[in-house]
């Protein structure tokens, strides 16, 4: 099957693959393992089709009762749906003082988000489908079968899951933020390329580094997610260890599940 960095799908939004990311020690994420997206609602039978023969077994649903009432998923058949939202957060009245200070050392024009983005990695509440997501990828170990992670455009608690997923196997920020910003610039580059246009420029590469330049605001919400790990724990392993649960060996059978 053809590997595409975004997936040909007919209406798929922000449909993109996590595989061909190499990490650093050379080796890359697996094509057919790891995919993210906006909302499913939309997906023509063609496009489940598609996703069935691409070995999709896992939707994990990001998003709210409220969202999902609204435009619930289409996926295939052989798919497990998990609906597990990363909202509302429940820690507001005992937030970690380590944390405010943290907030306040970052000069950002977008606090809010930028608040939000450290609040999605230490809440308890999203703390817990943090821990699901990585105990459902655990459980993905047959070759060729895929984990999709989502929520309503595949930005923000997307972006958020696909930063953890690829610290986990040690892939560097550089390359996770360009991941992250690519978001971007799908939604901006839409309406102006044909959808064969942007995959083959986000096949070479070309396509997040042609919109980065003015999405300064967006990188540092990416960018608080590093502070957190760093300076409240020590690095990425550190929050990996100490928030999330996650043994060495899991790492070691993270990465032997989904590197190559």
């Amino acid at each position: 099957m053809e590997h595409n960095r975004i997936l040909r799908l007919e209406h798929g939004i922000n449909f993109r693959e996590l595989g061909g990311y190499e990490n650093s020690a050379g080796k890359t994420i697996k094509w057919q393992k790891l995919l993210r997206c906006g909302g499913m609602s939309l997906l023509s039978d063609h496009d489940l089709n598609y996703l069935d023969d691409y070995g999709l077994r896992y939707d994990i649903d990001l998003r709210q009762a409220s969202e999902v009432q609204m435009s619930p998923d289409r996926y295939p058949e052989n798919t497990r749906y998990l609906n597990t939202s990363v909202y509302p957060f429940t820690d507001n009245r005992r937030f970690d003082h380590r944390l405010k200070r943290l907030i306040k050392r970052m000069i950002v024009d977008d606090a809010f988000n930028t608040q939000t983005y450290a609040q999605m990695i230490t809440d308890s509440h999203p703390v817990k489908v943090w821990q699901d997501l990585f105990t459902t990828l655990l459980a993905n170990d047959q070759p060729d079968q895929s984990v999709l992670f989502h929520c309503a455009a595949g930005k923000d608690r997307t972006g958020v899951a696909g930063a953890l997923i690829m610290t986990a196997l040690d892939v560097p920020r550089e390359t996770i933020t360009d991941d992250y910003l690519l978001t971007n610039a799908v939604f901006m580059a839409a309406d102006n390329m044909d959808t064969a246009s942007i995959i083959t420029k986000a096949n070479a590469g070309d396509l997040a580094s042609q919109f980065n330049v003015a999405m300064s605001v967006e990188a540092n919400n990416i960018k608080m997610i590093f502070r957190v790990f760093d300076d409240l724990y020590g690095d990425g392993q550190g929050y990996l260890r100490e928030v999330l649960g996650l043994s060495q060996s899991d790492i070691t059978d993270l990465q032997h599940l989904y590197l190559e």
